[in-house]
């Protein structure tokens, strides 16, 4: 194990970069460059690589990836001081999200790069003269211009007097921005906390749904847009509003069925009021864009028009709904956009409406960049959409695992992903997705069962001398247990530790008080070894904490997740969660600073 314990003895580096991560968006999603370094120099040309936890096929993108390797992976496999054996080789990817498994099998089917440019060009170029008109408004010298994105504002009533009141217009500043705490009613001038005040509601007809609905109001507040190549924006119009309205009532007479949300983990109240179906997720003009862009798409042959859907779906979910927001950053002369909160499904209270044309047409070249990356690779990679607790493989048929399995509940990924499901007309069945859910009656101890069939399953399928890369984050005890525990039940053993280190965190990693900074990464076989018990967790911390000293930046999240793995390594339960943790680790290393001091 001379080579692989070398590779193991510095951090993998994952950038949230590259054609490859640019062309879509999907929860924890890792860089196919990376894990590629790993498979050239654990394995060898003509050898099949399996990943029981697919994703969007990172896994078999970097199998392929071996046969032409980037200088980016000569200059990783360099770094880490790794010797890879260059060359093509076969995958294997389970994926039982149907989004996830659509987009690997889309991005892999060897179109040729330039057939896909060609046909995307072309398409767009029809939306545009089809679409264009809905985008169509006045700058502020009032010549016709084309819409970039809207800002809507919520409408909230005041709880002294019941007048209602626009967000954007009463609870915002530009130049510099911000949102402010409270606000002043324009018509009382009494002062309310925005967390205090109501939402308002309004009645409207639903024509997909042919019934009376409720929602949220909203009004577009503010229009940003270009004219002759120059931007400008400016205070939504009453014809901004008409707009709107008229839009709405061509969408009534649209021919679709409603989509329902399977709602669980991520409903909220207080933001998904009147959300009840998937087209409840737009506004009207972006529903009806997306709706005609999609059935354009059925013009073109099969590999063309999967490619063309990837497309429109890897911005839909992140740009095209509702959940699409501003944030004011500060000393900002104006608020920044940016799209959906990556493994959440949050709808602030100024949700954006953005330019669906210009959006796909900015897509174009990462996913030219990619198809043209694997065109020419020769290795299979077959995409499985079904549940790797029973897999299809023979014994002993597997040379390398590299998987990266759901992080017990820190995302419900079918949840999250169904606004792209619904659009392929598969959502997700719920029932075998391996995650802890209270929506789906799934505890801690039917994730370690699901968990435990899978980590069996690779145990059977993997031959004898070879080795299984398992990437695994998590911020609870329990989970940890529960992870460790389907290991062992499995037969398999953790041999070596490392760490992912991914040059920027998800959404859920930077915001939760209980975020972990890199996710451990393990290297199973099946040499069992009894546990043997080197030192407390207590030392294990304080260990870890003197060896980060000096380095440049302390984190604590980085001490967390290198306990985890210390403990994972020498068969030591984890005990502390990362928030417990976070105190105990203030503590000891104040000690260690103060005895520095006094020596």
């Amino acid at each position: 194990m001379g080579d692989i314990k070398k590779l193991f003895e510095r951090p993998l580096p994952s950038a949230r970069n590259g054609a490859f991560f640019n062309t879509f968006s999907y929860p924890t999603k890792i860089s196919p460059e990376s894990i590629a370094v790993y498979i050239a120099s654990i394995t060898k040309p003509g050898d099949t690589i399996l990943d029981t936890f697919g994703g969007s096929g990172s896994t078999g993108i970097a199998a392929l990836l071996c046969e032409h390797p980037t200088d980016k992976m000569k200059r990783l496999a360099e770094e880490l001081g790794a010797e890879p054996a260059w060359g093509a080789r076969n995958a294997i990817g389970y994926e039982i999200g149907s989004y996830g498994a659509f987009a690997a099998k889309t991005l892999t089917n060897r179109l040729k790069a330039d057939d896909f440019k060609n046909a995307i060009r072309g398409f767009i170029d029809k939306g545009k003269k089809l679409l264009n008109d809905y985008y169509f408004a006045e700058d502020p010298d009032g010549k016709a211009g084309i819409v970039r994105y809207i800002i809507w504002s919520e409408i909230l009533l005041c709880p002294h007097c019941g007048k209602e009141i626009s967000f954007f217009d009463c609870g915002t500043k530009r130049n510099p921005v911000q949102f402010e705490k409270e606000i002043v009613c324009p018509y009382c001038a009494e002062r309310s906390g925005v967390d205090e005040m109501p939402y308002q509601t309004e009645e409207y007809y639903d024509g997909i749904t042919g019934k009376v609905s409720m929602r949220k109001k909203r009004i577009p507040a503010w229009v940003y847009g270009t004219t002759d190549g120059c931007s400008w924006d400016r205070p939504a119009t009453a014809n901004d509003l008409d707009k709107a309205i008229e839009i709405e009532n061509e969408l009534q007479n649209l021919k679709d069925s409603p989509k329902e949300i399977q709602w669980g983990e991520l409903y909220r109240k207080g933001y998904h009021f009147g959300i009840i179906f998937l087209h409840q997720f737009y506004t009207a003009r972006n529903y009806l864009i997306m709706r005609k862009l999609w059935d354009a798409a059925d013009s073109y042959k099969t590999e063309i028009r999967d490619a063309i859907r990837l497309v429109l779906l890897s911005y839909n979910a992140s740009h095209c709904t509702l959940m699409t927001r501003v944030v004011a950053k500060k000393k900002a002369k104006d608020f920044v956009l940016t799209g959906a909160q990556s493994g959440v499904l949050y709808i602030s209270k100024l949700p954006v409406e953005k330019n669906i044309l210009m959006g796909i047409e900015r897509k174009v070249t990462p996913f030219y960049e990619a198809y043209k990356l694997l065109e020419n690779c020769t290795g299979r990679f077959v995409v499985k959409n079904n549940t790797s607790q029973m897999l299809s493989e023979q014994n002993d048929s597997i040379d390398f695992v590299f998987t990266d399995p759901p992080f017990g509940d820190f995302i419900p990924y079918a949840e999250v992903n169904q606004i792209n499901e619904l659009w392929l007309g598969q959502p997700t069945e719920r029932d075998k997705e391996i995650i802890i859910s209270p929506s789906q009656n799934k505890g801690i101890q039917e994730y370690q069962k699901m968990l435990t069939d899978v980590f069996s399953e690779i145990g059977r399928v993997l031959k004898n001398a070879s080795y299984a890369a398992v990437v695994f984050h998590a911020a609870k005890a329990r989970v940890w247990s529960a992870f460790e525990d389907a290991i062992a039940d499995a037969g398999l053993n953790i041999g070596l530790t490392s760490i992912l280190d991914k040059k920027q965190s998800s959404f859920k990693q930077v915001v939760s008080e209980a975020s972990v900074q890199g996710d451990p990464l393990l290297l199973l076989n099946k040499n069992v070894e009894n546990a043997k018990l080197y030192e407390q967790e207590e030392d294990i911390i304080k260990r870890v904490i003197i060896s980060l000293e000096d380095g440049d930046c302390f984190d604590e999240r980085r001490v967390y997740s290198l306990y985890v793995n210390e403990c994972l390594r020498h068969k030591i339960r984890v005990t502390y969660d990362a928030k417990d943790a976070y105190v105990l680790i203030r503590q000891l290393r104040k000690g260690v600073i103060d005895a520095a001091l006094r020596g």
